[in-house]
């Protein structure tokens, strides 16, 4: 019969040799970063945080752009756009006044070519001709509300039942 001793040891080995076998690489310095700002204290009302790794991404009605919605308030929406190379985005009518900050990449509108770091403002009830982008492009882009609310109800339509694209 084995002793008491000859139990633990084997136990401590076999914690041992499953503790290396699990061991891999560790997660990111952005999941500790993340982690250490949750236990953090809260943020003051009024304020939202939105993380670059967040992903939170939605579809546009307009092939090769995804969008993130970085801000909501009751005259202003504030987008994160990524617009893959090649997108063209149609000619359209400003329904309010929009902005738009190139971050990466360009785009071309109005006859001008955009890079990171310009900036095109729009007033309401303007006409935009079609925008593209050869290179593709990230822009930070703030609409009225109900702009949003028309893409969104847009990319809604056009996804079939199980929720897939149908174009």
């Amino acid at each position: 019969m084995a002793n008491l001793q000859d139990d633990v040891d084997f136990d401590e080995a076999v914690l041992l040799a499953l503790a290396h076998s699990a061991a891999g690489p560790g997660p990111g310095a952005h999941v500790r970063a993340r982690l250490m700002a949750s236990l953090t204290e809260p943020l003051p009302a009024g304020f939202a945080v939105r993380y670059a790794d967040d992903e939170q991404w939605q579809g546009h009605p307009v092939p090769g752009i995804k969008m993130k919605v970085l801000s909501e308030a009751a005259s202003y929406v504030t987008l994160l756009l990524d617009v893959a190379p090649g997108t063209h985005f149609p000619p359209h009518v400003h329904g309010g006044a929009e902005e738009c900050y190139v971050l990466r990449g360009s785009l071309h509108t109005c006859g001008r070519h955009l890079r990171a770091g310009d900036f095109v403002h729009a007033d309401s009830d303007t006409h935009h001709g079609e925008l593209h982008t050869d290179e593709g492009c990230q822009v930070l882009l703030i609409v009225p509300p109900a702009e949003l609310a028309e893409w969104q109800s847009l990319t809604r339509s056009s996804r079939d039942p199980s929720g897939s694209r149908t174009s």
